[in-house]
């Protein structure tokens, strides 16, 4: 059957498809459009949300369908172990790491305390598996979902990430080109749109788009196009020193006519669908970026969860949002990266219970066909945070009256990634900036919920993660929304009707002590340092009787003296009810540096039916000062502001926008992009 044939049996399969409620395109929007604060799982990528969910939803319009995709298989020379090398990539500029050497699992796992242990046997792996599948299999009938809505349920808290949390970079950039917003500063993170200072770097659908910028006038210059199969995405990308990796998902489909397993008991036994789906990073030499070049490939099993990129090494989370199912042999359900399946030693197994596979692997972008260290870890429901040098795994226990979150720390050393210890804390990390890592010091800002009433905690844990030191019951009956830590220092928004901002000093690591609290009208709920003395919030105002929404809020807040934290300035966008700065820290532009704070939001529609915008702020001499407001029309949320030079861009996978910074942002250009 040929691929035309097999989409034309696709399109009319789906035809008979009722998508559920909860995933159609108005429900989505619908939740991106509200202002208020969800909880816990705020910073959520919409786009791999839904690319999960249709993939699974996908899986199941093909039942009888299988499709041969052998240009994407491990024996395509980018991705198997003769993967060409890089001729073109300069001498290795990565901070302190080599390219592997081959001796990448010398060192043994070590135990994560009692919540992740180093499983000592495939048949341990395989007991777990079954008993975790037997849990599922009473959950969806508890639940009354079939088998793919409960699947469709379990890929949508998987593709929420809690990402890392760090330091803040407050000097001008190094180079003359905005990066993207990241939240440790040395831990890069992957996005849809990048630029090395020269090319904007855009994911369109199935390509990338390069665009020159040169003298101000985008104009196109190229594309990459890997070759894709009928139900594959192209995810995001990074470009670091003349390299290009494009992170794709690919999906395959097949029924296992040997296999068959019942889903509820006393059911007529059935045929095992088989779901095939596994992330590959394409590296690319983009020295010449009108003509790049395929280096090498990853290949690793799983949905895209996230990846880091420090210096030259690559890390790389991939999730099967449900364990599979044991009968259909080692061979079949045992992750495998590059081909090759992961050792049982190098494979975690919680305390209790384990509804999900996390799948980490590390690799060196000159030499991708080696692994350097990989490891596989039964979980319900992890969340990721990633500093310098150590990994955090974190995940919430709802058994007993107050939720708990536990926490696994692994090092990360040139690669080799090892557990360190477990701790647990009360309540829950409402949000992503909220766990932070600081001289071996973890530090932890928590939301309980106890007998219906919520309060806030804080935690530090040292390096081996003991607990050094508590603060507890912060503002009773609310909850935090925002978070940044800076030095010493704390910061936190929590909410009700009224905003206070707290500031904590944690230089005594056994002693925080509360400096002071400030509170004023709305709320933030992104908050990110200016300099050494201001920290910026954007959020909404609110009623503070009602809580009654009015408009997007910029405020600068006075932290000289954290013991008398001041506003000196705020602004409220009052035609805007919604800005994806909410949920997404990527879609920030902050730099004190180029004295530049941007965004995008909705607004209600006006002249020729706009709905989303570019807002552009600088901090002059204490007030807020409007650059630009452009009205933009696209159709996606994926929208960042980038500076090149004396040049800001309003890029989205549409349209890129030039304006002259020393002529008063007048604008320039403008380039539509072509897929």
């Amino acid at each position: 059957m040929t691929d035309k044939e097999v989409l034309e049996q696709i399109k009319q399969s789906a035809k008979q498809i009722e998508i559920p409620d909860s995933i159609t395109p108005e429900r989505l929007s619908e939740k991106l459009r509200s202002p208020k604060k969800p909880s816990p799982f705020r910073h959520i990528s919409l786009r791999n949300a839904v690319s999960a969910a249709a993939v699974l939803l996908f899986c199941g319009i093909l039942s009888g369908v299988a499709w041969n995709m052998e240009r994407l298989k491990p024996d395509n020379p980018a991705l198997s172990k003769a993967s060409p090398k890089t001729e073109a990539i300069s001498e290795n500029k990565n901070t302190g790491a080599s390219p592997p050497s081959g001796d990448a699992y010398a060192e043994p796992k070590q135990d994560a305390g009692t919540l992740y242990t180093v499983a000592k046997s495939y048949d341990e792996i395989y007991q777990a598996l079954e008993s975790a599948q037997s849990q599922q299999a009473m959950m969806r009938k508890d639940s009354g979902l079939g088998i793919m809505q409960y699947a469709e349920k379990e890929v949508e808290t998987a593709a929420a990430d809690s990402s890392t949390n760090g330091s803040v970079d407050l000097a001008s950039p190094k180079n003359n080109y905005s990066t993207t917003n990241l939240q440790t500063e040395g831990v890069d993170e992957s996005d849809y749109i990048k630029t090395d200072g020269r090319y904007i770097y855009t994911v369109a659908e199935r390509k990338i788009l390069i665009t020159d910028t040169a003298d101000g006038a985008p104009k196109a210059a190229g594309s990459i196009a890997p070759e894709l199969g009928p139900a594959d995405s192209i995810l995001e990308l990074y470009v670091d020193n003349g390299s290009l990796l494009l992170l794709v998902q690919r999906q395959d489909a097949s029924l296992d006519m040997d296999t068959t397993y019942m889903i509820d008991e006393g059911e007529t036994p059935k045929q095992l669908f088989q779901s095939q789906s596994a992330v590959i990073l394409y590296i690319y030499d983009i020295s010449d970026p009108l003509s790049p070049k395929l280096s090498g490939a990853v290949e690793q099993d799983g949905f895209y969860k996230t990846s880091r990129k420090i210096g030259d090494l690559v890390y790389l989370f991939t999730e099967n949002p449900y364990p599979r199912n044991t009968e259909t042999g080692r061979d079949k359900w045992i992750p495998s990266i590059n081909g090759g399946q992961i050792p049982y030693g190098n494979i975690y197994l919680p305390k209790e219970g384990g509804s999900s596979e996390l799948i980490l692997a590390s690799f060196h972008i000159q030499k991708p066909e080696e692994v350097i260290d990989q490891m596989m870890i039964l979980h319900n429901d992890v969340n990721v945070y990633v500093g310098p040098n150590s990994l955090y795994l974190y995940e919430y226990d709802y058994s007993s009256e107050e939720t708990i979150t536990h926490i696994a720390k692994f090092a990360l050393n040139d690669g080799k990634m090892n557990a360190v210890n477990a701790a647990s804390a009360r309540g829950e990390i409402y949000d992503t900036f909220a766990i932070h890592e600081y001289q071996n010091t973890l530090r932890v800002l928590t939301t309980s919920l106890k007998a219906g009433e919520t309060s806030n905690n804080l935690f530090l844990f040292d390096e081996k993660m003991e607990l050094t030191g508590t603060l507890d019951s912060i503002a009773v009956g609310e909850q935090i929304y925002a978070a940044r830590f800076m030095g010493t220092t704390a910061y936190f928004i929590t909410y009700r009707n009224t905003d206070p901002l707290f500031a904590v000093d944690l230089s005594d690591v056994s002693n925080p002590v509360l400096l002071g609290e400030l509170k004023i009208t709305g709320f933030s709920d992104y908050l990110h340092m200016w300099d050494e003395g201001h920290l910026l919030g954007i959020g909404y105002e609110t009623d503070p009787e009602t809580g009654e929404q009015k408009g997007i809020k910029l405020v600068m807040f006075d932290i000289s003296n954290p013991a008398e934290l001041k506003v000196i300035d705020s602004v409220i966008l009052d035609e805007y009810y919604y800005t994806p700065a909410s949920y997404d820290y990527k879609s920030v532009l902050v730099n004190s540096g180029k004295n530049l704070i941007g965004f995008s939001g909705h607004f209600d529609p006006k002249e020729n039916g706009f709905y989303i915008g570019y807002q552009l702020y600088s901090w002059e001499d204490g007030h807020f000062a409007k650059k630009l407001s452009e009205p933009l029309d696209v159709s996606s949320e994926t929208i960042r502001g980038i500076y090149i030079g004396n040049y800001f861009y309003i890029a989205t996978p549409q349209e890129i926008i030039s304006f002259d910074i020393e002529n008063a942002y007048k604008k320039e250009s403008s380039l539509t992009l072509q897929e």
